[in-house]
């Protein structure tokens, strides 16, 4: 798997629409399921994810801001 078969796993999921999942609902899903993975992580994998979440986050608040 390379990160371009990721990416169209994610557009893929996007026009089957199952990717309509308020922004809210997924941090808070995310952040979730990163609570509960965060003792069994490398460093660099919790960098790389919280990285991820803070950036849902921004978008997020950037999105109930407008």
């Amino acid at each position: 798997m390379t990160p371009g078969d990721v990416i169209t796993i994610f557009e893929r999921l996007n026009v089957e629409g199952r990717a309509d999942v308020p922004l809210d609902e997924t941090v808070a899903g995310f952040a979730a399921w990163l609570a509960g993975a965060w003792d069994y992580l490398p460093d660099d994998d919790i960098a790389l994810l919280t990285s991820v979440g803070a950036t849902l986050w921004r978008e997020g608040l950037a999105g109930w801001q407008k």
